[in-house]
């Protein structure tokens, strides 16, 4: 059994559609003009907090997120129509990085709550139809775009609970327990240490509020090295607002116990040991555990535990009913109600001004590649560019020349012959602009 909290996946924007170049062919319609309309736009990817979804499982067979892409356009001035919009549904708590980022990397996005919504991979609009070229001095334009390609990309989620009350501890020390008596939750609960694989939520309604606890196994001194199952599941005591520490009462050192969870927690984020915090003193109806009691209660409060967070219980009865007194904690507005119970490749493309490279000239030097990092407006551009109609190449190369592209490639020394790239497009310059 393992508990899929990270996850790696892949996301991509349907692309554009394509537009149209048509003619109005009617008759009595002499002249009738363009009518070539434009392409839908694509889908976008968007990630979206199900509270459905308590872990990353599902990223384990599908990686590949894709949105559909946008319809083409078409004659008699017919846009077509838009894609809809891919939504990938994750556990509340995710948080989103670039692929490869570390811990400390800024996130990309973060959904908390149940229903928020982050834009992942938009989609690509749609390419205009001839129709949309129309102007007073060219009234027949014979040209369209491509549609833009949607943005792709590799993202990596992480998954920490989004809970009120975490409960930590050594273990065997009696957490599942304790979640399951406090809510409805029904944990794997065995007399084995590491029983929990997983951690558990549960849900648990008192007064008219809702308090989730969540149960964080495997933590041991070392945790946050690696050692167990702390350093995969650490990171979900962070978004808890309270956390409680069972011990063990029958333990050989409940206070050294003690000690090395908070060790661990403060080495792992120090943030973590300046949360507020109750210490359940487990397993009393033992012997060995009630006779040591109040030396415990001293350790701890020598270890600076307020008295009124300290509290003493015993395995779960056989009457589930039983609840002992409850501990109210205020953190950042916030009351938690803790209920303690008896247990408690590059592609050519060549503008209409590169000639037959037969009837060239051969350079005076060899050609040399030449990259232009021309920016992603110009390189959206040279991809949505249809080379098959002329009168789109001569629109590419207006655009170079009004941009100012073409005269930093002169202030670079690119010459004849020279390769230049824009994007994923590969172009062999030439010094010839005329209409030819």
């Amino acid at each position: 059994v393992r508990c899929f909290d990270t996850a790696r996946i892949y996301v991509k924007g349907g692309d554009g559609g394509r537009g149209c170049v048509a003619f109005r062919r009617e008759k009595y319609v002499p002249r009738g003009g363009p009518s070539g309309g434009n392409g839908g736009n694509g889908g976008s990817v968007y990630l979206e907090a199900d509270p459905a979804l308590n872990s990353l499982m599902a990223f384990r067979r599908q990686v590949h997120f894709r949105a559909d892409h946008g319809v083409p356009g078409q004659g008699s001035d017919m846009h077509g129509a838009n894609a809809r919009d891919l939504v990938v549904r994750v556990p509340p708590g995710t948080t989103v990085r670039e692929r490869g980022a570390g811990e400390g990397a800024p996130v990309l996005h973060e959904l908390l709550r149940p229903g928020d919504r982050a834009l992942v991979a938009p989609g690509g609009r749609g390419g205009r139809g001839n129709l949309a070229f129309k102007t007073a001095r060219n009234t027949a334009p014979a040209l369209a775009e491509f549609g833009e390609k949607g943005q792709e990309v590799w993202i990596d989620l992480e998954l920490k609970l989004v809970a009120d009350v975490g409960i930590i501890g050594c273990p065997n020390a009696g957490k599942s327990t304790l979640l399951s008596v406090v809510s409805a939750a029904k944990p794997k609960i065995a007399d084995y240490p590491f029983t929990t694989l997983v951690p558990n939520l549960g849900v648990c309604n008192l007064d008219y509020r809702t308090t989730v606890f969540a149960d964080v196994p495997g933590l041991l001194e070392g945790a946050h090295a690696g050692v167990g199952l702390g350093h995969q599941f650490l990171r979900h005591c962070q978004r808890c607002r309270l956390l409680v520490h069972v011990v063990d009462g029958t333990s050989p050192d409940p206070m050294g116990d003690y000690r090395a969870i908070r060790q661990e927690l403060e080495l792992f984020n120090p943030q973590l040991a300046a949360k507020p915090q109750v210490v359940a003193y487990n397993k009393m109806d033992v012997p060995d555990s009630s006779d040591y009691w109040e030396d415990v209660r001293e350790g701890l409060a020598a270890e600076g535990v307020p008295p009124g967070s300290i509290f003493a219980i015993r395995r779960a009865p056989l009457a589930a009913g039983m609840l002992a007194p409850s501990a109210c904690c205020w953190h950042a507005g916030t009351r938690c109600l803790l209920l303690l119970q008896a247990q408690a490749p590059c592609r050519k493309a060549h503008p209409a001004w590169a000639r037959d490279p037969t009837a060239r000239p051969p350079p005076s030097h060899p050609p040399r590649p030449a990259c232009l990092p021309a920016g992603a407006a110009i390189e959206r551009f040279a991809q949505m560019t249809d080379w098959g109609y002329y009168e789109a190449a001569r629109r590419f190369q207006r655009v170079l020349v009004a941009a100012g592209i073409d005269s930093a490639l002169t202030a670079r020394g690119v010459m004849e012959g020279d390769t230049v790239v824009i994007g994923d497009l590969e172009f062999e310059y030439s010094c010839d602009k005329s209409e030819s």
